[in-house]
């Protein structure tokens, strides 16, 4: 028998993992870490971009009105589901790339797109803007869970960033009772892996 699963994001994807994790039979646990909440932004013009830069679905989750002033513009999305966040955001011309920032640089100097709105939390991983011009806007912000409290027993943790890592760190009572299960190798780098 597997040990059951400890599941550290945030809602709504910590509940859609263990519905996953649930119907392929393992035991789940929820502890978010993080509440994701909106941030008050000020909407640059959309005549200054190109393209908009999606490194979360957070951002479209909660970008709120501001999201309309944009959706003529293409938008180059990390992973399915930020992809889809746009489309539910109302955004019809949606790539999806599946490594990371760095590689939507790349996918967005192919398409001749130069200067990029990245829609984002207020903390993220920097990347090289390359040939681009990106300006950073902060639209949402992964605040501490100050409830989040950890089961006691052996889990399998799944991590799912740097910070979450580190927080980990803070609020686990007996770290060595943890398997953790990091989503990259530099995410399991922070946890010490």
């Amino acid at each position: 028998m597997s040990l059951p699963l400890l599941i550290l994001r945030a809602e709504p994807v910590a509940s859609a993992t263990a519905a996953q994790a649930l119907a392929r039979g393992f035991k789940v646990h929820k502890a978010p870490l993080f509440e994701i909440v909106p941030k008050p932004w000020a909407p640059p013009p959309a005549s200054e971009f190109d393209a908009v830069l999606v490194t979360s679905a957070n951002a479209m989750r909660h970008g709120g009105d501001g999201l309309a002033l944009y959706q003529a513009l293409p938008v180059l999305a990390v992973g399915d589901a930020s992809a889809a966040a746009a489309r539910t955001a109302g955004f019809a011309n949606v790539s999806a790339g599946m490594d990371d920032a760095q590689a939507l640089i790349a996918m967005a100097s192919r398409a001749g797109y130069q200067r990029l709105l990245h829609l984002s939390g207020h903390v993220f991983r920097a990347f090289d803007p390359g040939p681009c011009v990106v300006t950073h806007v902060t639209v949402y912000a992964a605040d501490l869970n100050p409830e989040a409290q950890l089961p006691s027993g052996r889990y399998i943790a799944l991590v799912h960033s740097a910070r979450a890592a580190t927080r980990l760190e803070e609020v686990a009572a007996d770290r060595s009772l943890l398997h953790l299960v990091c989503i990259s190798a530099a995410v399991a780098q922070s946890a010490g892996q």
